[in-house]
């Protein structure tokens, strides 16, 4: 017996159309659709499961509540049997920004949160970019937010949850990326030169380590005596998330071997010293967060090149120094990316194809950064980048 399906008909740029329900009633209901053959797969799904009463039950708050836990993360299970990339690291992030989400729809749009998924439509879900870029700007944690509503929908769609998913085709929240601004050489100098702008001898070595060595938050953190081998240091572990309670591999699975310069060594040997336990360095975050807040209100005090830079002062902002001083000083691009571990295909296809990097090759990094940061130096040594 063939099925037969309403027309979709259009008012003004949407498409609608006109069912009626097991009890007889007769309704009209948007698609959401602006497109007609997208208007009629609607139709299609939505009959289809109004007539057999399939997963009528499935929300969107259902969907996000798996994305939660990295081990009911549907892609990341899915990815353990099969050749899709999916990192635990990206389940992490995932999990972070669904309970984001949930926790926003809740308070701002709980009718579509706990809309069954078969019954959403195209309009909710615009609506749904607009809320989030309204709360959250238009930056990446907004973007990240909308793939993910968007990618419930697909996964929904994959699984047969629903026919047809209504996020196919609509346009990511346009990211308005931030200009990041580095802190001069100089100003850190100055800064490692005042010890009391920093709350404690423990946050002056962290500084330290950071700036001077471009390690990730995650991977000072990580930190253990084993690392180090003279003035060599061996980056293969790193924090995975906020709570430090998953360790693995540094981001992009990326384990490289540094020289360290006289400050950056001196600085991890006291840590270890004056630390206890296997991971010595290791600090909660919100420590860690005051710690920064602290060093960027008494730092901003000084007579510094570039104050402005240092309103945004966070671990991150350090690592991107460093980068930005190494290169305005003259030390190439390709030891500077196997220093700091970038992942930039650019670099790394000329990095992999044509080098091998070994840890004495790196030496004149390491100089470089004691004697832009070093405190025996007056004047920073300028060097030319040649065209």
């Amino acid at each position: 017996m063939t099925t037969s399906y309403p027309t979709p008909f259009l008012i003004g740029k949407t498409y609608y159309f006109r069912y009626t329900d097991r009890a007889g009633m007769r309704y009209k209901r948007s698609t959401g659709c602006t497109r007609k053959s997208d208007a009629q797969r609607f139709v299609h799904s939505f009959i289809d499961r109004m007539r057999t009463g399939i997963d009528t039950d499935v929300t969107i708050r259902t969907m996000l509540k798996l994305y939660q836990d990295p081990e009911t993360n549907p892609k990341r299970n899915q990815a353990s049997v099969t050749a899709t990339s999916y990192s635990d690291r990206y389940a992490l992030h995932t999990a972070r920004h669904a309970l984001d989400l949930e926790d926003l729809m809740d308070k701002k749009m709980r009718k579509l949160l706990d809309k069954p998924m078969c019954e959403v439509i195209r309009l909710e879900l615009k609506d749904a970019a607009i809320v989030i870029a309204k709360k959250h700007g238009t930056c990446n944690k907004s973007v990240k937010m909308y793939k993910l509503l968007k990618s419930i929908f697909g996964q929904a769609a994959d699984d047969g949850i629903i026919g047809v998913s209504p996020a196919q085709g609509l346009p990511d929240i346009k990211y308005t990326a931030k200009s990041k601004l580095s802190l001069p050489a100089a100003d850190i100098q100055l800064v490692l030169q005042h010890p009391e702008i920093f709350p404690n001898n423990q946050a002056m070595r962290l500084f330290t380590i950071m700036a001077t060595t471009g390690l990730r938050r995650g991977e000072v953190l990580a930190l253990s005596p084993e690392q180090l081998k003279d003035d060599v240091l061996i980056v293969d572990r790193a924090y995975k998330d906020d709570s430090l309670k998953v360790i693995g591999t540094p981001k992009w699975g990326k384990v490289r071997v540094i020289p360290l310069c006289d400050m950056a060594l001196k600085a991890v040997k006291d840590a270890f010293a004056a630390g206890v336990g296997e991971e010595p360095v290791r600090v909660n975050s919100r420590t860690l967060s005051i710690w920064f807040n602290t060093i960027r209100t008494h730092a901003l005090k000084l007579d510094l090149k570039r104050p402005e830079a240092w309103k945004e002062l966070t671990p991150h902002v350090l690592r991107h120094s460093l980068n930005t001083n190494l290169r305005l000083s003259g030390v190439s691009d390709i030891l500077v990316a196997e220093y700091m571990s970038w992942e930039h295909q650019g670099v790394n296809a000329v990095q992999e194809g044509y080098t091998n990097v070994y840890a004495e090759n790196l030496r004149p990094v390491a100089d470089c950064i004691q004697t832009m940061y070093g405190r025996d130096n007056l004047k920073i040594l300028k060097f030319h980048r040649k065209a």
